[in-house]
């Protein structure tokens, strides 16, 4: 008897495929999903922030100036 038909790994060849990874359209929608809505967080935080002490703590107060 063949020993390699003992194994059935061994009669079955084929090709090896890689590990599972993101694709750009996966981390954009990472992006979308979980950065902008954290960024609309900031945002209004610090539209609290001016409401309420007049301080500008917001990135586009920089920006303005």
């Amino acid at each position: 008897m063949n020993p390699h038909l003992k194994n059935p790994s061994v009669r079955v060849r084929g090709c090896d495929l890689g590990k599972p990874r993101l694709t750009p359209a996966g981390w954009a929608l990472i992006l979308l999903c979980l950065g902008l809505p954290a960024m609309l967080v900031g945002a209004l935080v610090d539209l609290l922030i001016q409401w309420s002490t007049g301080d500008c703590l917001g990135l586009w107060c920089w920006l303005l100036r």
